[in-house]
């Protein structure tokens, strides 16, 4: 592995490397101006809406959360399977009762939680950190508790995020972006009238996808 500067780190001083090369990558920087920015926000979640993500989370949104996990997903620290929940689902209605205590506003049991960090390489023959991507492998508990949350919040996202967004919506694709760019683009090379110019800016988006903010 190479660092920033190009010299190598291997052996006992990788592990050191990467934490501190994550470290730093998740550390917030927002500062503490979050009340000046919520106050720029526009309100767009309804009382409705309000009141039907506040109702009581019940079993069946439990069931239908495990029915949508793969059965053979890579398991989290426990190595439970969701396959294991799905075919002794019956018995395990304690493990079902805890779910829902945690939705309902309950404390999470320790080691819910818990994660097993893998490095996925981005590039054929990574050398640099930044060509890993670092993802959490939860167990079914934990993936239980935020589908559900999810599940609910699916039902008003088409309602509250912009139009633009055309990634990480149901319905949407990327590449809508990529088409809308490229006509843009078009536009400007071909325009040939008006006193006033156009011009496009080309940001670089990597380390902003990549950090907590």
């Amino acid at each position: 592995m190479r660092d920033d500067g190009g010299g190598i780190v291997e052996g006992r001083h990788l592990k050191h490397f990467i934490a501190n090369q994550y470290q730093n990558l998740f550390l917030s920087q927002a500062g503490d101006r979050e009340s000046d920015v919520i106050q720029c926000v526009q309100r767009r979640v309804s009382p409705e809406m309000n009141e039907a993500l506040l109702a009581p989370f019940t079993g069946d949104e439990v069931w239908a959360a495990l029915e949508s996990i793969g059965d053979l997903k890579a398991p989290g620290a426990d190595g439970m399977p969701s396959i294991f929940y799905k075919q002794f689902w019956q018995l395990l209605g304690e493990r079902v009762k805890e779910v829902l205590e945690v939705l309902n506003g309950g404390d999470m049991p320790q080691g819910w939680n818990d994660t097993i960090i893998v490095l996925i390489p981005k590039v054929k023959q990574p050398e640099k950190l930044k060509d890993l991507r670092p993802i959490s492998l939860c167990n079914v508990l934990y993936k239980l508790v935020s589908k559900v949350l999810a599940n609910r919040l699916k039902k008003i996202l088409p309602d509250i995020i912009s139009p633009s967004q055309s990634a990480f919506v149901p319905g949407r694709m990327i590449t809508d972006n990529v088409l809308l760019a490229y006509e843009l683009t078009h536009h400007i090379n071909n325009r040939r009238r008006g006193a006033g110019g156009l011009a496009a800016i080309k940001l670089d988006m990597s380390k902003a996808y990549d950090r907590i903010e």
